[in-house]
């Protein structure tokens, strides 16, 4: 194969062609032998693009340096290569469920960030030697990396590089992050718990600790006679950031379990079950402070009209049509609604409206609808009208207007001899594993929360 250096373009066989720059070409290809100075081969490709990444890693610069270097043709191909080499890694990666796969590859294509920090991340750390090597450390954390071989060596090295250009710490402390295929921020699952957050919000990858967004209330049209002077209708602009804050979770494992599995292999699994069930609380009613928000807390932080008082701790039918009138029209066209089970179980007792006998929940098809719109079950909604607090049992929206970030990359931690209540050896080892995600509410007039209490 052959990597073009430069837009090419040429007519062949009667039809013009471009090839852009970046893009890999069959080594025998005419227009490789009509063109050879646009064209360069893939193993030399792989190596520039290698010394143009080390060169834009601050810790390879001489120290005291502020000068700043444009960026050059060369590292946008260089880095375009990194961002295909990426998407070949993923659609490799063999561990990871198919709609995981499709998920990185869409944010693969829409990364617009000019280092490209996740698609380095994806290619260096989805390395099988660099696998191999991790799961010799996993299985013996005190001597494992002794039979690292010259590849898997260079595959550890690779991804401390990496550790550092992410300022996320060195292998050298103690911390190895885990590869692509195991990422459980990359792996994604919710068995056991039924938060439907991240199926229905807008989820985000991210290299850096916090994502961007650019939202507003939308431009204004207005009408004019002619030859009138035209308003300056441009939209109010807002940039609310998420910010992505740091969770861990340790897992005590025995040395039979380290002997007797591939324990590397089943690492994702061991932390998903709580990975999971943290995330399904955080994303509900979350603080926004050491951890995410929640989009209740959110809500009920903006006030206003967002949240909807009933007075009483009792579920009406009145209830559901005040909080779908109260949405604004523009968010209805993807609305749904979101509650725990006892609620839904409870408006299922309920009549449309005066003198009908049709439940409020209509379970004829595949999920249950409510006034028109599809139910979702949130097991961390509030369950129960006390009516001594209050109680958000009842939330409506355009759930795209909630985003979930999660920053690559996991790193886990292995504690080799863990100690009982006596200071002595419990036959253990602990896991630690560090990951960071955020979210919080871009738009609130896109939600309608009903607060039920006296």
């Amino acid at each position: 194969m052959h990597v073009c250096t430069r837009s090419f373009s040429t007519v062949y066989d009667g039809e013009h062609i471009t090839i852009n720059a970046g893009e890999c070409v069959a080594s025998d290809h005419e227009l490789v032998a009509r063109a050879p100075e646009a064209f360069e081969p893939e193993e030399i490709a792989v190596r520039r693009a290698a010394v143009a990444l080390a060169a834009a890693d601050p810790a390879a610069r001489e120290a005291g340096a502020t000068f700043h270097t444009p960026r050059s043709t060369s590292e946008r191909v260089a880095h375009d290569h990194v961002r295909d080499e990426a998407r070949r890694a993923n659609d490799r990666a063999d561990f990871l469920p198919d709609l995981s796969r499709a998920y990185m590859d869409r944010q693969l294509r829409e990364d617009s960030d000019p280092d490209a920090l996740m698609a380095r991340y994806v290619a260096i750390t989805s390395d099988r030697a660099y696998f191999r090597a991790f799961s010799a450390w996993m299985n013996d954390p005190v001597s494992g990396g002794h039979s690292w071989t010259d590849e898997e060596r260079d595959a550890v090295r690779r991804v401390q590089w990496l550790q550092r250009s992410m300022t996320l710490g060195t292998g050298g402390a103690g911390g190895f992050l885990v590869p692509y295929e195991l990422d459980p921020n990359v792996v994604i699952s919710s068995a056991g718990y039924v938060d439907p957050m991240r199926a229905v919000a807008r989820v985000e990858t991210t290299a850096y600790n916090e994502k961007r967004f650019v939202t507003s209330t939308g431009v204004t049209s207005h009408w004019y006679a002619e030859e009138a002077e035209v308003t300056d209708d441009g939209p109010a602009l807002l940039q609310p950031t998420v910010t992505c804050r740091k969770a861990m979770a340790f897992v005590p494992v025995s040395f039979e379990l380290f002997e007797d599995s591939s324990i590397a292999q089943q690492i994702s699994t061991l932390f998903m079950d709580s990975k999971a069930a943290e995330e399904a609380r955080v994303f509900t009613t979350g603080n926004g402070t050491t951890e995410p928000k929640g989009i209740i807390t959110a809500l009920v932080a903006a006030g206003g009209s967002t949240v909807i008082a009933t007075a009483s701790n009792v579920l009406a039918t009145a209830d559901v049509y005040t909080n779908q009138n109260a949405l604004p029209a523009r968010w209805r066209p993807q609305a749904k609604w979101m509650m725990n089970l006892s609620t839904i179980n409870g408006f299922r007792q309920l009549i449309k409206g005066t003198g009908l006998t049709e439940s409020l929940v209509d379970d004829s098809g595949p999920r249950p609808r409510m006034a028109g719109w599809e139910i979702m079950e949130n097991s961390n909604m509030d369950s129960t009208l006390t009516g001594a607090a209050a109680d958000y049992a009842l939330l409506s929206g355009d759930y795209n207007q909630f985003a979930i970030c999660d920053r690559l990359t996991t790193t886990i931690e292995i504690v080799p001899h863990l100690m009982g209540a006596s200071r002595r050896p419990t036959a253990q080892r602990g896991f630690l594993l560090r990951w960071r995600v955020g979210s919080d509410v871009l738009v609130p007039s896109a939600f309608s929360l009903t607060n039920y209490s006296t």
